[in-house]
């Protein structure tokens, strides 16, 4: 078994720090689907909480951010527009389930 050079030190997280980003990514562009943003959202910090612990703190740390704030922004939304039914707001249809 041969040691570990400095690169595989480097790189032996950046594959979840980058499945984290890339989650993160798709979870803030798909506010609009509730269940592919939660659903991605949800993998975005697992991933990142993953890679943080590998080592990858460049994506890990963005994908996890990108992951909570998808998270925080679905629940915010679904909050106000279908369970307060807040009727200063028009509640769009594409946000019904």
């Amino acid at each position: 078994m041969e040691p570990e050079t400095n690169k595989d030190l480097e790189t032996k997280g950046t594959g979840f720090g980058i499945a984290a980003l890339v989650l993160g990514i798709i979870s803030i562009i798909f506010l609009y689907y509730i269940i592919i943003s939660i659903i991605a959202g949800v993998l975005a910090v697992v991933f990142g909480i993953i890679a943080l612990k590998k080592g990858d703190r460049s994506f890990g740390k963005t994908g996890l951010a990108l992951g909570i704030v998808s998270l925080i922004i679905t629940l915010l939304l679904f909050l106000l527009l279908d369970v307060l039914d807040v009727s200063i707001f028009m509640i769009p249809d594409w946000y019904k389930f």
